[in-house]
């Protein structure tokens, strides 16, 4: 059944409160698709640097196969092993802790570990560019199947946020982007599972779930069939807590546009990191200024 709004925002409500605050609510200097655009970086920014986003992706091993890529696995939204790490399936019968090593580490301590017989893995490594991950020793015969856990931290999916193209019961259908900057052209079932929540328009207050998309078609249960006047906004899969930092992200980036109120871009952006800082925790900051988390590896 839909779900009323809560304290939590959509796409479309923070594009249009940052619309408000750029002194432009009606498109001139700043194109929608710009606002939009800025804040799916935001979003996108938020989970990298909290990695507040986590699932657990399910490998399968092979026989005497050391590595596997993780993209191939369903995990190509990764951006990097959680604290909660990786487990084994030993022999089909009890769950094992992977030890981070790194491949320096493997090879000091064990001199031509890639040449070891194959047994019970005990050790992982992962490389962070390529997405792939490694186990050391390489699975034996009793230990191939669904058997290896890696839980991480993911990237949020891009939001698509307007009026909708077109309604029917079950379904609705996204708006269109444009030629200068593009709403992404996603595969089918890109979007299962987020919410779209109704901003304006037939159907407004409601919210519901994606079943199963399509060719822009979003097949979602609306007690109110949606059509051309409803306007959406999907919401943001970060919690709702860190919603109204896409909100600063946004202004940061966009209020210097052609060297246009530096200050004003300077000070959401001071506004921004205070705020992620407070959703985080303890952060520290690199030398361009992002601030990056301390890691367990």
């Amino acid at each position: 059944m839909p779900q009323k709004h809560s304290i939590g925002e959509n796409l479309y409500s923070l594009f249009y409160t940052v619309r408000k605050r750029l002194s432009e609510t009606t498109a001139a200097y700043w194109s929608d698709l710009e606002i939009y655009a800025e804040l799916n970086r935001g979003q996108q920014h938020i989970a990298k640097v909290s990695k507040c986003l986590t699932k657990t992706v399910t490998v399968t091993t092979v026989e005497n196969t050391q590595e596997y890529d993780l993209v191939d696995e369903g995990f190509s939204d990764i951006i990097d092993i959680s604290e909660n790490g990786v487990w084994f399936y030993q022999n089909g019968t009890v769950y094992n802790s992977l030890t981070f090593k790194t491949i320096k580490d493997l090879n000091r301590e064990f001199p031509g570990w890639k040449g070891v017989t194959a047994s019970v893995p005990q050790y992982y490594y992962y490389n962070k560019t390529s997405k792939t991950i490694g186990i050391y020793p390489k699975p034996n015969a009793t230990n191939v199947g669904a058997y290896l856990f890696v839980d991480g931290s993911y990237k949020p999916k891009i939001l698509n946020a307007g009026t909708a193209s077109a309604g029917a019961t079950t379904t609705l259908t996204l708006a269109t982007g444009s030629a200068t900057v593009p709403y992404p052209n996603p595969l089918a079932d890109y979007y299962n599972d987020l919410y779209i929540e109704i901003y304006g328009g037939t159907g407004a207050g409601e919210r519901a779930k994606i079943t199963d998309y399509a060719a822009s078609v979003c097949t979602i249960d609306f007690t109110t069939t949606p059509d051309t006047t409803t306007v959406y906004g999907m919401v943001p899969e970060i919690s709702e807590e860190a919603h109204y930092l896409m909100e600063l992200y946004a202004l940061w980036k966009l209020w210097p546009k052609g060297g246009s109120r530096t200050t004003l871009g300077e000070k959401f952006k001071a506004e921004y990191f205070q705020g992620l800082s407070e959703f985080v925790g303890d952060f520290l900051e690199d030398e361009d200024e992002m601030i990056v988390k301390d890691s367990y590896r």
